[in-house]
């Protein structure tokens, strides 16, 4: 197994942040500077997390992967039912038909609902 390559620019940081953890970027970035070296704000976070001085996550756990997690439903949520493939056969085709008499039956009785509240309100 190959051994891991040393960074001048990491270890300086590192190092700069155990003599001083309180040290900023600039100052660390300019006096890498002096000593010919470059550095990028990725490493000087890289660094503190790597000595504790901020909280970082483990990796795989960040917004991306909240992001792709399934959304979970809250309480009293129905579940969601997936709609029919439409795939040509006659059970799809009846199923389509099915779930559209049964949402046209549920819109017929809210609008029935709303009507009958309506005259109520008018009476």
């Amino acid at each position: 197994m190959a051994a891991k390559k040393q960074n001048p620019a990491m270890d300086f940081i590192v190092d700069s942040l155990k003599s001083n953890r309180s040290a900023k970027y600039a100052d660390i970035a300019a006096a890498a500077a002096k000593k010919k070296l470059k550095i990028y704000p990725i490493m000087f976070g890289r660094a503190q997390a790597l000595l504790g001085i901020v909280k970082s996550a483990p990796r795989g756990q960040g917004k991306a992967a909240r992001a792709k997690a399934p959304a979970t439903r809250g309480p009293g949520r129905p579940r969601k039912v997936a709609a029919p493939a439409l795939d040509g056969t006659i059970e799809g085709i009846v199923a389509a038909v099915k779930s559209s008499e049964q949402a046209k039956a549920r819109y017929r009785s809210a609008l029935e609902k709303i009507q009958a509240i309506l005259a109520d309100v008018m009476a």
